[in-house]
C-alpha cells in the first residue's frame, strides 16, 4: 500500500502513483492506478553492439555476432476509478537483444510523449539495418504525421531525422511501408504508398540517397510493395497484387530495370510464387515468403525448397514479418517478436506485447 504518515494533521495514504488524501474527513482526490502497455515492433538482425561506458566514447561492435534491433512502444496509461477517464502517455524507444531474447536493453528514445502513436494492428512499421554504415532505416506507415515517413539514425539511436516526409512534392499524403538498405548504405529502397487515390491507393517501389535529397521511382503501380534488396545487392525482391496471372513474387535490377516474376514450376497453371513479405537468406541464394505457409525459394531455379508453417507453442505458427539472419529467422506481429529457425521446424517469443500494472504483474495481452 506504500507510506502512510500524519502531518499537520493531515493523513495521506499513497497508494501507486495517486494517493487518497483524507482532510477534516473529506475525501478530495481521486483514486486511480496504472497500467503499462509494452508493444514490441519492427525489428532486423545487427552487429552486436556494446554501448559506451563514458561520456563521449563510441559504440562497438562485433561483426562476428548478431544481435536483434527492434521497436518498443510504451503507453503509461493512468486510469482513474472515480471520473475521469484517464491519461495515456506513450513513447518510442529503439532497443536490441541477444538472439535468444536475452539481455533486452534500451538503447535510446527516439519519440517521446507522441500524440498518435504507431497504429499496430497490422504490419505498419519497418526496421532495417545496414552492417557496412552501421545505421538503421525505419519505415512508418500508420501514425500520426510526426512519425510517418522514412527515417535514419545511427546504430546507437544518435542523429535521427526523417529523410522521407509524409507529403509528396505535390501535397499529397504519403507512406513508407518497408524499407530496405542497399549493401553500401548509399541508397534505401521503400515501398511508398500514395493515399488518397482512386479506385485505391497507389503503392510503387522507390529509392532515395541517404539524405532523401535524391528519390527515384522504380516501378509505377498500382500496387508493387514490399521490397528486399539482395545481400550483393544487385536485385530486388518484391509483391506484386493484380490478377490470378501476374500477381505474385518478382525480381528486378537494383536500379529498376527487367522486372520479371519468380518462376514456379511447381505451379503448373501460372507458374508463379503467391506470396508476400520476401526476405533474402544471408547468402543470398534462398528467398522465404510468406503465404497460407510460410515457404523458401531457390532464387536460380524458383523450386520450393521448404512449405511449412512452424510450431508455437505445439500448435501452427507463424514467422512473423521476417528478417533473415545468420541465427535463424526473426519477425514481428501484432502479438511480440518471434525467432523462427531457418528451416521453418520451430518458432518461439522473444518478446510478447502486452499489459502489466504498477506492481509489473500481467493482466492483459493488448488492444489486438
Amino acid at each position: 500500500m506504500g507510506r502512510c504518515f500524519v502531518r499537520f494533521g493531515v493523513a495521506r495514504v499513497m497508494i501507486g502513483w495517486i494517493g487518497v488524501l483524507v482532510a477534516s474527513g473529506e475525501l478530495s482526490a481521486v483514486v486511480a492506478r496504472e497500467e503499462v502497455m509494452v508493444e514490441y515492433l519492427a525489428c532486423d538482425w545487427g552487429p552486436a553492439m556494446a554501448l559506451p561506458v563514458r561520456k563521449g566514447e563510441a559504440p562497438r561492435f562485433n561483426d562476428t555476432e548478431e544481435e536483434v534491433y527492434f521497436l518498443k512502444q510504451v503507453h503509461e496509461v493512468r486510469r482513474a476509478l472515480v471520473g475521469g477517464d484517464g491519461k495515456r502517455v506513450s513513447s518510442i524507444y529503439l532497443c536490441k537483444m541477444k538472439a535468444d531474447g536475452s539481455d533486452k536493453t534500451e538503447i535510446r528514445e527516439l519519440w517521446h510523449e507522441v500524440r498518435y502513436p504507431i497504429d499496430t494492428q497490422g504490419q505498419t512499421s519497418w526496421l532495417d539495418v545496414n552492417e557496412k554504415t552501421k545505421r538503421i532505416a525505419v519505415a512508418i506507415g500508420f501514425a500520426g504525421t510526426d512519425l510517418i515517413g522514412l527515417w535514419v539514425m545511427n546504430m546507437d539511436g544518435t542523429g535521427l531525422r526523417r529523410v522521407v516526409s509524409e507529403r509528396t512534392e505535390e501535397g499529397r499524403l504519403r507512406a513508407i511501408n518497408v524499407c530496405s538498405w542497399t549493401p553500401d548504405g548509399q541508397w534505401i529502397v521503400f515501398e511508398e504508398e500514395l493515399r488518397g487515390t482512386r479506385p485505391r491507393n497507389i503503392r510503387r517501389i522507390a529509392k532515395c540517397s541517404v539524405d532523401g535529397q535524391t528519390i527515384i521511382c522504380l516501378t509505377n503501380g498500382p500496387w508493387q510493395g514490399q521490397p528486399a534488396v539482395s545481400p550483393d545487392g544487385t536485385k530486388i525482391v518484391y509483391g506484386q497484387v493484380s490478377d490470378a496471372k501476374t500477381g505474385g513474387l518478382y525480381l528486378m535490377d537494383i536500379d529498376g530495370a527487367n522486372p520479371r516474376m519468380l518462376p514456379n514450376p511447381d505451379d503448373k497453371r501460372n507458374h508463379k510464387h503467391s506470396g508476400q513479405y520476401p526476405a533474402w537468406s544471408p547468402e543470398g541464394k534462398r528467398i522465404l515468403a510468406l503465404g497460407i505457409s510460410s515457404f523458401v525459394i531457390d532464387v536460380l531455379t524458383g523450386k520450393q525448397l521448404i512449405v511449412r508453417s512452424p510450431q508455437l507453442n505445439g500448435k501452427r505458427g507463424v514467422c512473423g514479418w521476417p528478417q533473415w539472419g545468420r541465427p535463424g529467422i526473426i519477425g514481428f506481429s501484432v502479438g511480440g517478436i518471434l525467432f523462427t529457425d531457418s528451416e521453418l521446424n520451430e518458432s518461439k517469443w522473444l518478446g510478447s506485447s502486452g499489459i502489466t500494472d504498477s506492481n509489473g504483474h500481467r493482466v492483459g495481452k493488448g488492444r489486438w
